[in-house]
């Protein structure tokens, strides 16, 4: 077993047991433990995305498309990890999962890609008229903006493109927004190898604790 698992949840950068736990149910392989998530743990973990969101919320393009380049490093760097126990957990094969995490790093630099060329800004601006009757016109100007925290549900099918760093969270991430993951509890080992890679991305960046929960 190449992998190392905590058995705890991800809450603002802090690795947060709980009070009570289950038994993963593996394909093949080892059966470990895991926290049951609580009504408690996830107003914390919503409380702490709402106070990271008044600084990653106004964080500059640039900075985010690092970040999410980061977690894309961070995920390659854990490849052999994810797909062992992604493989004992789902039951599916090395090159699914090799692929689908090929696909989930890719979706994640594109959206670095995409924020990074701005054009999905779709800045408007329409000066003011004075002199416009029977009212006169303020200057007008429009840009997209991020609105707070996100809610990501990971899918039992899809243990990576669709699940704790997947499309939903990387879309999230790119446009500002912090996200608290609900893990699946059909791959939990997986989705946790995952929230390490991007709790140490989160750590290199600088970047508020809060911004990801698992």
């Amino acid at each position: 077993m190449s992998y190392n698992l905590t058995g705890k949840h991800l809450i603002a950068g802090q690795w947060v047991a709980g009070e009570q736990t289950f038994q993963s149910e593996p394909a093949h392989g080892p059966a470990n433990t895991f926290p049951v998530g609580t009504p408690a743990l996830v107003d914390q973990a919503a409380r702490a995305a709402e106070d990271a969101f008044w600084s990653y919320g106004y964080s500059t393009r640039e900075e985010r498309a690092k970040f999410l380049n980061r977690i894309a490093d961070e995920i390659d760097a854990r490849g052999a990890e994810i797909t062992e126990i992604g493989t004992q957990e789902t039951g599916l094969p090395e090159a699914r999962l090799n692929g689908e995490r090929g696909r989930t790093v890719g979706q994640l630099r594109l959206f670095a890609s995409h924020i990074l060329a701005g054009d999905y800004l779709d800045r408007r601006h329409d000066e003011a008229l004075p002199d416009r009757a029977p009212l006169p016109r303020p200057d007008l100007r429009l840009m997209q903006r991020p609105i707070g925290p996100v809610a990501v549900f990971g899918a039992s099918n899809f243990p990576l493109a669709f699940s704790v760093a997947g499309g939903d969270t990387a879309a999230a991430l790119a446009a500002g927004c912090p996200v608290v993951v609900k893990g699946h509890s059909a791959h939990p080992g997986t989705g946790e190898i995952v929230a390490q890679a991007i709790d140490v991305a989160v750590k290199a960046c600088g970047i508020h604790p809060g911004v990801f929960s698992l």
